[in-house]
């Protein structure tokens, strides 16, 4: 999980420790993938977020539409991880 939140944080702070964490728990292979992983989804949300693209459900699970959506979320969409954590 340090690898994701750097890398999406603050990627030009990962050096040759953080490889080397890497490599002792994921193979080469295992890390490029990763790394795929994240770029699409840094990037697919980056892109979202800059159509102001809103989440399709409220917070209590309901469909609602992107002008009630706007109305729940406000000016800017966050994210709702904190939420799937629970």
């Amino acid at each position: 999980m340090r690898y994701v939140e750097k890398v999406s944080t603050d990627s030009d702070s990962f050096g040759d420790e953080d490889w080397s964490d890497l490599r002792a728990h994921l193979s080469e292979a295992e890390i490029a993938e990763l790394g795929m992983f994240l770029v699409g989804n840094l990037g697919f949300h980056t892109f979202f977020g800059s159509l102001k693209f809103y989440p399709m459900f409220a917070p209590d699970g309901r469909l609602v539409s992107q002008e009630e959506s706007a109305a729940i979320y406000g000016d800017r969409p966050e994210s709702l991880q904190d939420e799937a954590a629970e």
